[in-house]
């Protein structure tokens, strides 16, 4: 019996012994599909670097507050979090020597010492090419009269948050001044009937024909086209709006350097070729082989991404919302 409990004693040692040794980096990223993307090369970077990676779903403020909370140790965000959880000090600054990725990323990719751009997407026009001809050549097409009605945009996002910046530029302003960036975009809210909140409601909108022009997703217009919408997307002349994901490690938490290497990891070759192969997005590392993927790529094309400054942004984001639900909303 004492020999039985002896080596009882031992494999439970040795059992735990291997517990201890493989660590956990917990990841927060933005579910579905996008996470499917993630957990593709996962499987190599886990094994190179004895760690289990977990994820958890979490985005905008759900994502901060975990950060802040200390309860993972990775978090993807976009512009306006990137910025709000840096300023309130939830990250730790990306360390070159071991992020050596860094380099090889488009200039725009590289927004700060606390956070990096993994992928782009765009924003343009989607519009029924059989109800709108000519095609849309400018974001100021939305305004025409003649879509009174039957022109639509999402709410106080992102994208629109840019748009609102677009509109204040082409009109002597800036993020400074946005004043008439808001009276250009009440003028549009007079003609619009519903701000979409989901991508299956804009689909619908669509097919029932009581919308026939948008600022939407290229993605999302492609996948109208399989759902058997025929769409059309134009990048306006003023160029697309940038939709972007953004990754940060989390400072205060045990596995910083092992968050770092997978924040390395995220762009790396493979990765970064899987953010356009599943999931049609524009990669941020450059002099990627693309062939037979058909996303927009290239230095040209997130140069042209627009893109404001956000550092300015953040901090009057609620004031500049209040405003939107009075001024472009509400009419």
């Amino acid at each position: 019996m004492g020999k039985f409990l002896a080596a009882m004693a031992i494999a439970l040692a040795t059992t735990l012994s291997a517990q201890a040794q493989t660590k956990e980096l917990v990841v927060a990223a933005f579910g579905g599909a996008y996470t499917d993307a993630l957990k593709k090369n996962i499987a190599r970077f886990e094994k190179d670097n004895d760690v289990k990676v977990t994820f958890v779903p979490a985005s905008g403020a759900d994502g901060l507050a975990k950060a802040m909370a200390k309860e993972i140790d990775v978090v993807h965000a976009d512009m306006a979090w990137a910025y709000r959880g840096e300023a309130q000090g939830a990250f730790e600054k990306l360390d070159p020597n071991i992020v050596t990725n860094l380099d090889k990323l488009y200039p725009k990719a590289r927004f700060s010492e606390y956070g990096v751009i993994t992928n782009f997407g765009e924003y343009g026009i989607a519009y029924n090419p059989k109800e709108v001809s000519p095609a849309p050549s400018s974001w100021l097409d939305l305004w025409d009269a003649k879509y009174d009605g039957a022109v639509s945009t999402a709410g106080f996002d992102a994208a629109n948050i840019e748009l609102l910046v677009l509109m204040a530029k082409l009109n002597g302003g800036n993020e400074d001044n946005i004043d008439p960036g808001f009276k250009k975009m009440a003028e549009l809210g007079k003609h619009i009937t519903v701000f979409y909140s989901q991508h299956p409601q804009l689909l619908d909108l669509f097919r029932n024909n009581e919308v026939v022009i948008a600022r939407w997703l290229r993605g999302r217009v492609d996948w109208a086209n399989k759902q058997g919408v025929s769409l059309g997307f134009a990048v306006p002349k003023e160029g697309a709006i940038g939709l972007v994901s953004t990754v940060h490690v989390v400072k205060g938490r045990p596995n910083t350097e092992l968050a770092q290497k997978f924040v390395n990891h995220l762009l790396s070759v493979d990765s970064q070729t899987a953010y356009a192969s599943d999931l049609g997005y524009t990669p941020a590392r450059a002099g990627l082989d693309l062939k037979g993927v058909k996303v927009p790529y290239g230095e040209e094309v997130v140069g042209s991404l627009l893109i404001a400054d956000w550092k300015k942004i953040v901090p009057k984001m609620d004031a500049w919302k209040e405003r939107w639900e009075k001024e472009v909303v509400a009419r």
